[in-house]
């Protein structure tokens, strides 16, 4: 949980998002799956009362001196106590208990804490204690930027994302202030929102936005922190934390928030590219290959014609499928029989593709004039 969704933009708690995330995990506890938070806000809220105090006894000439500059390990230590009373008022109210754990980078650099940290996290779950954990900022030695110099982790996503992989998790939900990851900026209109994110895809396609008003890293350290699960097997939906029973709704497998998944290059296109898409695509290539040489496009062409041959068999194999399918579907013969490739067929459309890269080159040249 960030920052962005624990407090209001005026540094206080936001108390409507966290009674509905308590909410939100009782319903989870009660259909029998296992929650553990990850919270951030103590700084946030510790920042807020460290400023209410000084408000009050300082004189208006030490305010105007230190410009209100409040240390945030001092931050984190007044507001952590304060978050997790909040916690576990909110929790009390629908009758489940919950735990907290205060951890740092350096701790999980010894094997033995990791393996302690999982005993002691099962023994809270087997009960229906809901685990808080929250990094010890007050005694943490990593100060701004804030990069974990032991690769370890650098923030409370990257921490959640380490926590899912000691512990196993099955699910990790990162929510934020909005509701998922945007080609660009979310507030640019013509930044649009990423259901399934592809390495491969949209590594370099990305712009990201400032981040939020609070927090370290943003969208660039749930991104990160999101394909590194992701990557280890464990599926990430980053959504929203302001929407209504966001974290239900992911349960349920509605179509919110950015996917992460490890496979998920070997489907994303199925379900994300529309024909917009294929048509923005198809003209940038144009352009592409409009810049090559000539003896540039005949190459790929003559790759495309050794693919083809190279890949016949597994081809022929998806066919036959297909063909199944469409007749297990009830289509008439006459288009199962079009939709199935013939012997030979593929073996004469890379002899077609040849001919097409060996002809002369026709862009330039002018085939017809009329006065």
């Amino acid at each position: 949980v960030g920052t962005a969704v624990v407090t209001r933009e005026d540094g206080r708690v936001a108390l409507g998002r966290l009674g509905s995330l308590c909410e939100q995990v009782y319903e989870l506890i009660s259909q029998g799956y296992e929650v553990i938070l990850v919270t951030s806000g103590a700084v946030g809220l510790g920042r807020q009362r460290l400023r209410h105090s000084a408000l009050l006894n300082n004189s208006l000439i030490d305010l105007q001196k230190h410009n209100l500059e409040l240390d945030g390990k001092a931050c984190a230590a007044l507001g952590q106590n304060g978050l997790m009373a909040l916690y576990d008022t909110l929790f009390s109210k629908l009758d489940v208990r919950c735990a907290q754990l205060l951890v740092t980078d350096l701790d999980f650099s010894n094997p033995a804490f990791r393996r302690q940290l999982n005993v002691t996290v099962n023994s809270l779950l087997s009960p229906k204690v809901v685990p808080i954990f929250n990094e010890n900022d007050a005694v943490s030695t990593r100060s701004a930027p804030y990069e974990d110099s032991y690769g370890i982790f650098w923030d409370n996503d990257s921490l959640a994302a380490l926590l899912a992989l000691d512990l196993h998790a099955d699910l990790l939900i990162l929510l934020s202030d909005v509701d998922g990851l945007y080609s660009g900026p979310p507030s640019d209109p013509r930044s649009e929102l990423i259901y399934t994110y592809c390495k491969e895809k949209h590594e370099n396609l990305i712009t990201f936005g400032d981040k939020s008003r609070v927090g370290r890293g943003g969208m660039t350290a749930k991104v990160k922190s999101a394909a590194y699960a992701a990557s280890a097997g464990i599926p990430v939906v980053i959504t929203s934390g302001y929407a209504i029973n966001s974290v239900l709704e992911v349960l349920k497998g509605k179509r919110i928030g950015t996917l992460f998944h490890k496979n998920a290059n070997q489907w994303v296109s199925i379900g994300d590219v529309n024909a917009r898409e294929m048509a923005k695509a198809a003209r940038e290539s144009s352009r592409r290959l409009q810049a090559l040489s000539s003896e540039e496009r005949s190459k790929i062409l003559l790759d495309v014609a050794s693919a083809l041959e190279a890949s016949e068999k597994l081809i022929m194999t998806e066919n036959e499928s297909d063909v199944a399918a469409a007749e297990e579907a009830g289509y008439e013969k006459s288009l199962v029989s079009r939709l199935a490739l013939k012997p030979g067929k593929i073996s004469s459309l890379a002899n077609a593709v040849r001919v097409l890269a060996n002809m002369e080159e026709p862009v330039g040249q002018v085939l017809k004039r009329t006065e």
